[in-house]
């Protein structure tokens, strides 16, 4: 014979019942999504043939395609990580023709083959992108991206008749002589800009995400220049919880100081298409990948 529920076991169960489901729903809150973003690497488009697997004039469809499918979600950006374009100036023309239909802002980083174009045009390359300054940071909710110009120091940065210019090759003659020419290294003014953007970071209680067209960890060809310094210097911020970054095509990824440096694939070469939906949660970056990009789950120190 079935025993029947008393009433006092039934408060306690519905009790039980609402604890569990409180339980669960805070969880849930706890891992929603606070933000999301877009993230694009190396779109690289130029008006000539392709070269291999570099499929040039595929890019502007794929990036119209990506332009699209990010209107349909919940982002309140799109990050370019740099190379833009391959080279010609009037090839940013063409893609901003396609980003001009995103419904949210597009916030770009400098890339080497952003440079590669006529020297008149080198100091108009910002405006082009429609970027602040060639280095710069913006905030959403209580994350802060700090953009960082890994052409600061380069052969191809400035134009060949600035100071600029000619104050660079002395340095890579005197320190980088023997350095691949398609990166380059954060000078020391805008070094100090990220140092004092981080310190302030820091009393804002603000969490950090570095924006870079070049790697600096782990080991790769394409890292910047002075990698270790600008290492040395992040891997001292707590609030240092990412560094995004394109430039080697193939993707990567490392973690050191409890930073995770992820490096993006490349829109350019891929028969598909590589771009990402990165959604900031509480406790974890979670990384959406399209195409090639795969999809990764980063933790929160």
């Amino acid at each position: 014979m079935k025993e029947s529920i008393s009433l006092r076991q039934l408060v306690c169960l519905l009790s039980l019942c609402s604890l569990s489901f409180a339980g669960w729903a805070a969880m849930q809150k706890q891992d929603s999504p606070s933000f999301s973003l877009a993230v694009i690497a190396d779109c690289q488009y130029a008006d000539k043939n392709d070269n291999g697997a570099r499929l040039y004039r595929r890019c502007p469809a794929k990036l119209r395609e990506a332009v699209e499918d990010i209107n349909q979600q919940q982002v309140k950006g799109t990050l370019h990580l740099g190379d833009f374009i391959d080279q010609d100036y009037q090839s940013f023309e063409v893609l901003n023709r396609i980003t001009a239909k995103s419904r949210v802002p597009f916030y770009h980083v400098l890339g080497n083959h952003d440079f590669a174009v006529e020297d008149r045009y080198k100091n108009d390359i910002t405006t082009a992108l429609n970027m602040p300054a060639r280095h710069y940071s913006f905030d959403i909710d209580d994350w802060r991206f700090i953009a960082l110009d890994g052409n600061d120091v380069s052969h191809h940065g400035w134009p060949g008749s600035s100071d600029r210019h000619q104050q660079n090759m002395q340095l890579i003659r005197d320190k980088y002589a023997d350095k691949a020419t398609w990166n380059g290294a954060v000078g020391k003014e805008q070094l100090r800009w990220l140092k004092a953007t981080l310190e302030q970071a820091t009393g804002e209680s603000k969490k950090v995400v570095i924006l870079s067209h070049f790697p600096v960890y782990p080991e790769d060809p394409h890292r910047l220049w002075n990698h270790q310094e600008v290492l040395a210097l992040v891997g001292d911020y707590a609030i240092v919880k990412a560094w995004f970054n394109g430039h080697n095509h193939k993707g990567d990824y490392g973690k050191k100081h409890g930073i995770h440096f992820v490096t993006f694939h490349g829109m350019l070469d891929t028969e598909d298409t590589a771009y990402s939906i990165v959604e900031f949660h509480p406790q974890s970056i979670l990384i959406k990948g399209r195409g090639r990009q795969p999809d990764m789950q980063l933790p929160l120190n």
